[in-house]
């Protein structure tokens, strides 16, 4: 059992000391929240590094593609029918493109980071009230 000057000694002796040892774990919070925040997005965007690399790739590929079809088509058909085929082809090809591309982006907006924040922030205020 604590005796009163044990008491006394162990509880902050006025507001003042509150406040500021709420500040300081807002403050630690605050920090921790924004270095985790940091590297999620990092590991998203390594994430999207790689989609964009696999669809560069994938992109030189259809390219060289189409370039055969083109050269193809145009020993077989003649220039006019080529030059049809290919840009029926490019057109195909752009749409989907972009199509996948819209997709991606649409995923990568921090769904996870988002809400945990704002929770947290919820707390946080919660807390200092």
């Amino acid at each position: 059992m604590l005796d009163n000057t044990e008491f006394l000694e162990a509880v902050p002796r006025n507001v003042g000391d509150v406040l500021e040892d709420a500040l300081l774990q807002a403050k630690t919070l605050i920090q921790a929240e924004v270095s985790l925040a940091r590297h999620e997005l990092s590991s998203e965007l390594k994430a999207a590094y790689g989609m964009i690399a696999l669809l560069a790739v994938g992109a030189m590929a259809l390219q060289a593609a189409l370039v055969t079809l083109g050269v193809w088509v145009m020993l077989a058909f003649g220039v006019g029918v080529a030059a049809l085929v290919v840009i029926a082809a490019l057109t195909a090809a752009g749409c989907a493109c972009a199509l996948v591309a819209l997709r991606g982006l649409g995923k990568t907006k921090l769904p996870d980071t988002r809400a945990r924040l704002a929770s947290d922030a919820k707390e946080v205020l919660e807390t200092v009230k």
